[in-house]
């Protein structure tokens, strides 16, 4: 007989020999420790003990869905302020023995009753900054986006429950032991502009501070040598946590950005090469990026700079009205 219940403070060991188990190395943190999982993901200060739902077996943990919300965008200056409208189902882990409709269809429907209880109008399957509440830093890769394509169990379940595919993301790696893509600008740019990397900087919002704060997230800069003006910019942040088992250091890319004005001119390009070369300074082996398959602009760039695909996510969202899934 399978019981759902809310989290408690003794399943941490139990949950993390799910995570091990259930959720695809590929593109996920592992393994993890204990208190690796417990830490980033169970403790923040926006975590609700009612929405981390277990299945439980004759008294033993058997699986997990983990649903949340994303910040208040309308209250930026407002710390752990939730816009609990929109809900997501961010994890469902589940171990291979126990893989079975009961139980991973449970958890969903379980979690889906939470958020809306919580006052969810909008339901989301998998994640998307900025609503992607604890994983990031853990899973689904540098921008801890949708749900990976290796993660079957989580994107059948939710197929079959009738979320809808909306969009999806490519994960693009780049291999340090490759020499530097050839930039036909740079060596007019390095005239131009500096590059500035700074450790540690003061986020720029209060959630990626929350999750990314504790894996050395640091800002890069295009600045102009005549008024120090910054053009473009882009964040990395250490994703060692992933891989673990193929032992290669990689560095995640997120938040590539260049002013409006000066679009179009080899900015972003001339960037990133610098951020690969002060990668392979620092040690790391693999840097990661994302993109969706519909920015254009973007995959042209991650191609120019030869980068690979090896992975896609999916942001799924249950339609309305709501399919009734009351408790018989």
């Amino acid at each position: 007989m399978i019981h759902f219940r809310p989290f408690r403070n003794s399943d941490p060991p139990a949950l993390v020999q799910l995570w091990n188990l259930a959720v695809p190395e590929s593109a996920s943190a592992r393994p993890l420790r204990v208190h690796e999982l417990d830490d980033h993901a169970f403790n923040p200060v926006i975590f609700d003990r009612e929405g981390l739902i277990v299945a439980e077996r004759d008294g033993r943990p058997v699986g997990f869905a983990h649903a949340g919300f994303g910040p208040d965008e309308a209250a930026p200056d407002r710390p752990f302020q939730l816009d609990t409208e929109m809900g997501v189902i961010a994890m469902l882990a589940v171990g291979p023995a126990d893989d079975r409709p009961e139980i991973t269809e449970g958890l969903i429907v379980e979690a889906e009753r939470y958020l809306r209880r919580k006052g969810a109008k909008v339901l989301y399957g998998g994640g998307r900054l900025p609503l992607n509440p604890f994983y990031w830093g853990l899973y689904a890769g540098s921008e801890a986006s949708g749900v990976p394509s290796s993660h079957s169990q989580f994107s059948a379940t939710l197929s079959t429950l009738g979320y809808e595919p909306i969009s999806t993301a490519v994960h693009l790696h780049f291999d340090l032991g490759r020499p530097d893509p050839r930039d036909p600008r740079a060596a007019v740019l390095r005239r131009q502009f500096d590059v500035a990397f700074e450790e540690d900087p003061l986020p720029s919002t209060w959630w990626e501070n929350a999750a990314l704060g504790a894996f050395h997230p640091m800002r890069a800069e295009l600045r102009s040598r005549g008024d120090e003006a910054v053009v473009a910019r882009a964040w990395t942040w250490d994703m060692s946590w992933f891989g673990r088992e193929e032992g290669r250091a990689r560095l995640g890319v997120f938040g590539v950005e260049v002013e409006p004005e000066h679009r179009r001119k080899g900015y972003a390009r001339y960037l990133l090469g610098e951020v690969l070369r002060d990668a392979r300074e620092r040690g790391f082996q693999t840097v990661e990026v994302q993109t969706l398959t519909e920015n254009e602009p973007a995959l042209a760039l991650y191609e120019a700079l030869e980068f690979e695909p090896v992975e896609q996510s999916t942001l799924f969202r249950l339609p309305a009205p709501f399919p009734d899934r009351s408790r018989p």
